[in-house]
């Protein structure tokens, strides 16, 4: 785990100015960075493809020879990841996706915290499908189906530091 960087209310409020969409405080930090530090070029995985029509992210990844959009590419890699590590417990995997790389939610929650967002907010946040869900040595888990642009980049580049690799889809 890094360093915890304490940021007075004042300083908050400015950088959630230059935050956009899914984008956490960390993602506003190193684009700040990027901005004085002279980096121009975004890194593949920063680049979205958007539709003229609906203006969505429509960027796909390949995982496994597998093409995926955000939320099922989290979910082949979060599945991945148990089968290579079958003693994975619900402890083990927030070690490995920690909670602030999706943002407010986590990648992972239990699948009794999940349901439960359900029922209080009448929203599905999570992959609740009897497929989708993970089983863990001492729990099943849900992942987080809320991905955009602003927030996998955080993920990718953790699944790439454990090993797994994830390409742009260059269509």
């Amino acid at each position: 785990m890094g360093n915890v960087i304490r940021i007075p209310s004042k300083i908050y409020t400015r950088l959630e100015k230059h935050a956009r969409g899914f984008d956490t405080p960390i993602n506003v930090i190193e684009k700040l960075l990027d901005h004085y530090e002279g980096v121009t070029e975004p890194s593949p995985h920063e680049q979205p493809r958007v539709t003229p029509l609906s203006g969505r992210d429509t960027t796909k990844y390949i995982f496994n020879g597998k093409q995926f959009g955000k939320g099922r590419l989290v979910l082949a890699i979060v599945h991945q990841y148990v089968i290579d590590e079958p003693d994975t417990s619900f402890a083990d995997l927030l070690v490995a996706f920690p909670k602030h790389l999706q943002g407010s939610n986590g990648v992972i929650s239990t699948l009794e915290t999940a349901e439960d967002i359900v029922q209080r907010t009448a929203h599905k946040r999570h992959f609740l499908k009897s497929k989708e869900l993970v089983q863990l040595t001492d729990c099943t888990v849900a992942v987080s189906t809320e991905w955009g642009a602003g927030n996998i980049d955080n993920f990718i580049r953790q699944a790439e530091s454990l090993g797994y690799v994830i390409t742009l889809n260059e269509i």
